[in-house]
């Protein structure tokens, strides 16, 4: 009986030993900051599976997948994100921090799909981040940049930094292209067989990513989040009629009011759990074809527990009678990405687009809308707010 017993508590602490050796093996690469629809990762070890949620971990050994529909972002361990579009598997072989006497190192595969990072602290100087594709092997100098693997073409976009693709052509000969950071091009086409064709703008497949919108979301618009989101905003106020003469100066102070933080805004997201409804108007701005406008409002509710923004709306008055539009959305790493799902002028349907940033940490919200009626488009009405 002893025998038999002591026998047994070999056998439990073996296996316990080898449980804690493939724990040390499948080291923590990153966190789950929203898994929306069908997201999972796969052991390559154990070949196991498990359902990824908000804060779960992605370990080393994962192969990261989501289903039709579905979408994932994750913060690394060296402070990257990283947002993958429907439809996408993602193989972590290698995430491991550096540390006073070694630099990180990051080995990762893009099996099919599309991603888009913001790089962190492993910059990939001394050939230290790697992320292979089908049509090759991507070496970084810190850089925010986007794939998408589609019919066998692999769509390339270099927002801020610069990638460098090692290309293996069809008759075996090997080729570095840089993209982006003053190279030729910062967008391009590539084949299976190292086909690149250079592209002058943004493919059409990284436009308009907007889950609220009933495509896939990769990351929000190019460049930094504050930066992109200053630029979205901008473009907005340009393509209402310049009337009036309201000051939209704070934009600009207010848009990196929160530059200096030092916590980045999607850890702030990240920690934050609950529903909060963002309604309290500090500031405001708005012009219409149709004359003065008054009694301006606006209001969202942001769900952090979901990353979601179930519920938005906003309304004024002009001579044609009341603007009004109501929209949702869902936390996209670090800024909102929201679509308009009713809108109307008077008693005619509208339509429109609202494009929001946080600003002074998450506590504040700076938005910029343009709305039009859809069977008159010239009657137009625009503008941008600042809400608590």
């Amino acid at each position: 009986m002893r025998s038999n017993f002591h026998l047994s508590v070999i056998a439990a602490l073996a296996i316990l030993s080898l449980a804690v050796s493939a724990q040390e093996q499948a080291a923590n690469a990153g966190l789950t900051l929203m898994a929306r629809g069908n997201v999972t990762a796969t052991a390559t070890d154990t070949q196991q599976s498990r359902d990824l949620s908000r804060k779960a971990p992605v370990f080393n050994i994962d192969q990261v997948s989501t289903g039709a529909q579905s979408q994932a972002q994750f913060r690394m361990l060296d402070g990257a994100l990283v947002a993958l579009q429907s439809d996408t598997e993602l193989l972590i072989s290698e995430y491991k921090a550096g540390s006073a006497t070694e630099q990180g190192s990051v080995v990762m595969e893009l099996v099919k799909g599309g991603l888009r990072t913001v790089t962190g602290s492993i910059k990939g100087d001394a050939g230290n981040y790697q992320l292979k594709t089908p049509v090759g092997s991507i070496g970084i100098r810190g850089t925010t940049f986007q794939l998408s693997y589609i019919n066998e073409i692999m769509l390339v976009g270099v927002w801020d930094g610069q990638i460098e693709l090692q290309i293996t052509r069809s008759d075996g000969t090997v080729e570095n292209v840089t993209f982006g950071g003053g190279a030729s091009a910062s967008f391009a086409q590539i084949t299976t067989t190292g086909q690149v064709t250079p592209l002058l703008s943004p493919p059409a497949e990284f436009a308009g990513e907007s889950g609220a919108r009933g495509e896939e979301s990769a990351g929000g618009s190019g460049g930094s989040a504050d930066a992109a989101s200053t630029t979205v905003l901008t473009q907005a106020t340009n393509s209402v009629s310049n009337q009036g003469s309201e000051e939209t100066s704070f934009i600009a102070e207010q848009a990196y009011q929160g530059s200096s933080n030092q916590i980045p805004v999607a850890e702030l997201i990240a920690a934050r759990s609950g529903s909060y409804q963002y309604a309290s108007l500090e500031q405001f701005s708005v012009q219409s074809t149709e004359g003065a406008v008054s009694d301006f409002q606006v209001s969202l509710t942001i769900d952090f527990d979901n990353g979601t923004v179930p519920q938005g709306e906003l309304s004024f008055n002009d001579a044609g009678g009341e603007w009004f539009a109501a929209f949702n959305g869902v936390v996209n790493v670090d800024q909102l990405e929201l679509g308009v799902n009713f809108a109307s002028h008077g008693n005619d349907r509208a339509q429109g687009q609202v494009d929001t940033l946080f600003v002074d940490g998450i506590d504040q919200i700076l938005g910029q809308f343009v709305l039009s009626e859809t069977e008159n488009p010239a009657v137009t009405a625009g503008g941008i707010f600042l809400i608590k």
